[in-house]
């Protein structure tokens, strides 16, 4: 496809102030870092967007927003369109972001000393929610197999008591890349059913899937799927909108909504909604399928040159293949050097900003993630700087 949008060149900063650039020069004192940690990409949110907040904006008018018939409209044709998922209007709630909706589940479906089931490697929330709530984290580790991760789902049955009640999923997943199949979901969907568990499931990185890849919504997978689970999504994420504080929860089941909207109110969420939010979600939904492509293939090939470039410098290192999202998951562990010993090497010789593996749980031990949502002159520029610090941990000179 010859696209007309052009991700190649960096973002021009200087009206900017981000926690993913800007509050990292302040922590370090020092304006010439590179960042690949905060999960926001390093481009202007699409066209129709911008005009969408800018009609907003003209009105002059920024209070309690309500939910037009054309915002789900755009919602639900975005999911009909893209995931062949048919979702009634009544089925959809909103909130200010994905966590504070998950925090509302928990709160409402679970007790103090309840557990709750995690998948790690994973965005370290997951594990932080659990425990903010005093329910009891669990974790069912993914299973490294090749270029790939799967699911455990034999240490899945092995770890479920009478004291589990809800299974906290993400997919597609963040950081390892995978689009779960149809087939893993409904093995999934076969054990949580026999046990009695609620899936709460995180699939804000739905709308950034890599060509040829097919992604399916958890409660599209079977009956008892779509009565016994949540899906949590945003335009945060693929349309870069996370400081627009919008959010969608999705369940059928009009007893979890209930809860769901109870939880809301145990937090005073209830008119938490963002006026931007909603005008920029809906014009996201509707008008932005063309810009999504483009970016994804410009996001597929910064995976690739990444992959590409360790496999020539640094062959100690695998870079699993990725299916969506906008992440490197790199394993450093047979350079054989401890945490500490690369972090400062990475940070304070290279200047360089990544998301450390530790953070997100077992199984990340010695990995990094970069976020590949930036131009890639910007990456280019990281990845020299990341091997003139990990390639001489092996004896060899890194001479590019």
């Amino acid at each position: 496809m010859q696209s007309h949008y052009d991700f190649s060149k960096a973002i021009d900063r200087a009206d900017l102030s981000t926690l993913k650039w800007e509050m990292e020069v302040d922590r370090l004192g020092t304006p010439d870092i590179l960042s690949f940690g905060t999960a926001d990409m390093d481009f202007r949110s699409p066209p129709a967007v911008v005009d969408a907040l800018h009609r907003a904006v003209d009105t002059g008018h920024f209070g309690y927003p309500y939910r037009r018939p054309s915002y789900f409209d755009a919602l639900t044709g975005y999911l009909s369109r893209r995931f062949g998922w048919q979702v009634e209007q009544s089925w959809i709630d909103s909130c200010v972001a994905i966590y504070p909706s998950m925090f509302a589940i928990i709160t409402e479906l679970t007790q103090p000393g309840d557990e709750i089931i995690y998948q790690p490697p994973v965005h370290h929330v997951f594990l932080e929610i659990v425990k903010a709530n005093g329910r009891v984290p669990v974790a069912n580790q993914l299973v490294r197999r090749g270029e790939t991760y799967e699911m455990d789902f034999a240490g899945l049955e092995a770890c479920i008591t009478e004291r589990t009640k809800l299974l906290l999923l993400c997919s597609p997943h963040n950081p390892v890349g995978r689009v779960w199949t149809r087939d893993e979901l409904k093995e999934l969907a076969r054990i949580c059913a026999e046990r009695g568990i609620i899936v709460v499931s995180d699939e804000v990185y739905s709308g950034m899937l890599f060509e040829g890849v097919e992604f399916t919504p958890f409660a599209a997978v079977s009956e008892w799927a779509a009565m016994n689970s949540y899906c949590l999504m945003s335009p945060s994420k693929p349309f870069n909108l996370t400081g627009l504080k919008h959010s969608i929860v999705i369940t059928p089941n009009p007893a979890l909504r209930e809860d769901f909207r109870r939880g809301l109110v145990g937090a005073n969420l209830m008119y938490g909604g963002s006026v931007l939010g909603y005008a920029a979600a809906e014009a996201a939904f509707r008008d932005c399928d063309d810009w999504s492509e483009a970016l994804m293939q410009h996001i597929s090939s910064n995976h690739a040159y990444v992959a590409d470039l360790i496999h020539a410098f640094l062959p100690e290192v695998t870079v699993p293949a990725a299916e969506a999202a906008y992440f490197a998951w790199l394993d450093l562990s047979k350079l054989k050097t401890p945490k500490s010993v690369y972090e400062e090497l990475i940070e304070k010789q290279a200047k360089l900003i990544v998301t450390y593996g530790e953070l997100m749980g077992p199984g990340g031990e010695n990995h990094i993630r970069i976020n590949l949502g930036t131009s890639r002159s910007v990456l280019e520029a990281g990845m020299r700087r990341l091997l003139s610090v990990l390639v001489p941990l092996t004896g060899r000179v890194f001479d590019d």
